[in-house]
């Protein structure tokens, strides 16, 4: 494995129980069968500033494996904060909580479990689908179901609906009629099941497809009985419905299509929370083309605002994507920490990122963000995990930071 740069002097190893929980199915994989998820466990964690609350950040950071309760198993969004870490978090923090880069909605599920009052933000449509979907109205479980199993029988039936142009190819032709006679359906439907419903079709757009993964754009053909693709979308949302209904009565997330450098936190936050992109990993905008180009989203201007793209370091060159990512951490942070109230405490986990085969220094950029926005870092631990795709380890940060009472 790469070597690890030099610990900080003024960090203690901690152990912690770094227990790392044997696979689960998440009712995510469709018929293809169950596969292990959440980040794999730190070989060490590593931990700074006050005591009790580094240690509580430590433990936070150290969870790994899978979890299944509420809406989390719903719908894949890659690299999404570990919703245990996300609980801990919260508990050590008092007030709203707000997440900027939400993605998926871990943050804002956690959140309504606590019974806070929750909101974020993301650049891409499909992370406000499915944060909304995670966080819906509990009351919508009966009707989305119902919804679903007439749209999976309409969908059996031969008839002419559109495929679009970004789609042809990435499917069975039989498995894409399926999935544009559904499509076809949802945009008929009133009511807010709709927004349910478009989230179902998007969880089992990808599985249906030719595309490797989530992650992964490249194609590998394989075969779907006919009829199962509508089968599989009724399956998905019977098992919404399911996991629905276990949510506690709350008031809706707070969710904008906006940019984390430009819009910050509404009244009432206590608590910035959120794992911000790590410099180089994903493109995260890009990656979702086919569920946009089926659900007819636009892009908009989160293809050319988002932060520390993969496709930033291959066309800019290293040294220019670092500055720009550098002055973008500053710029978001210094957006989301004028919003904190004295008191008001920000958290942030990230990783560092791996161009190539250097490092990308994530710890650094954020404290100094942090302290150029006027808070004052309290505590942080850093977890070495493995990263088995490249052979090597990559450190994990969660920095927790706030604001002087005046």
């Amino acid at each position: 494995m790469s070597r690890l740069p030099p610990r900080p002097r003024d960090q203690r190893t901690t152990q912690f129980p770094l227990e790392h929980r044997p696979p689960v199915a998440d009712g995510d994989e469709g018929d293809q069968g169950p596969r292990e998820s959440g980040p794999p466990a730190p070989t060490a964690v590593r931990t700074a500033g006050d005591p009790v609350l580094a240690h509580r950040m430590g433990e936070a950071l150290a969870v790994s494996g899978h979890v299944d309760r509420a809406t989390h198993g719903f719908h894949t969004y890659p690299a999404g904060m570990h919703p245990d870490c996300a609980a801990a978090v919260i508990s050590a923090c008092p007030g709203g909580v707000h997440d900027p880069f939400c993605g998926g909605g871990t943050v804002l599920l956690e959140a309504i479990l606590a019974g806070r009052s929750t909101s974020g933000t993301d650049l891409s449509p499909i992370a406000l689908l499915v944060a909304a979907t995670r966080t819906a109205d509990p009351a919508l479980a009966t009707p989305l179901r119902a919804a679903a199993r007439k749209l999976a029988e309409q969908a059996r039936v031969p008839s002419d609906a559109p495929v679009p142009e970004a789609c042809q190819g990435w499917y069975e032709p039989h498995v894409a009629a399926e999935l544009a006679r559904i499509a076809a359906g949802i945009r008929a439907i009133p009511g807010p099941e709709r927004r349910l419903l478009e989230a179902v079709f998007s969880a089992v757009a990808i599985k249906a497809s030719w595309r490797e993964s989530d992650t992964a754009n490249r194609k590998v053909p394989h075969h779907r009985a006919p009829g199962t693709t509508a089968f599989l979308f009724h399956k998905k949302a019977r098992e919404l419905g399911r996991r629905l209904e276990t949510l506690p009565a709350h008031v809706p997330a707070r969710l904008a299509l906006a940019d984390a450098r430009k819009k910050g936190p509404p009244p009432g936050t206590g608590l910035v929370l959120t794992s911000p992109p790590y410099p180089g990993v994903y493109d995260y905008v890009p990656m979702q083309q086919l569920r946009l180009a089926w659900l007819g989203l636009e892009v908009g201007p989160g293809f050319h605002q988002e932060i520390g793209s993969r496709r930033a370091f291959r066309s800019l060159g290293r040294q220019q994507a670092l500055q720009r990512w550098r002055e973008d951490t500053a710029a978001w942070i210094a957006c989301q920490a004028a919003g904190l109230p004295s008191g008001g405490r920000f958290a942030i986990v990230v990783g560092d990122g791996l161009v190539g085969d250097r490092m990308v220094d994530a710890l650094g950029p954020t404290v100094e963000a942090l302290r150029a926005a006027g808070l004052q870092v309290i505590a942080r631990a850093s977890a070495d995990r493995p990263d088995h795709a490249r052979g090597t380890e990559r450190i994990e940060h969660l920095v927790l930071a706030e604001r002087p009472s005046a």
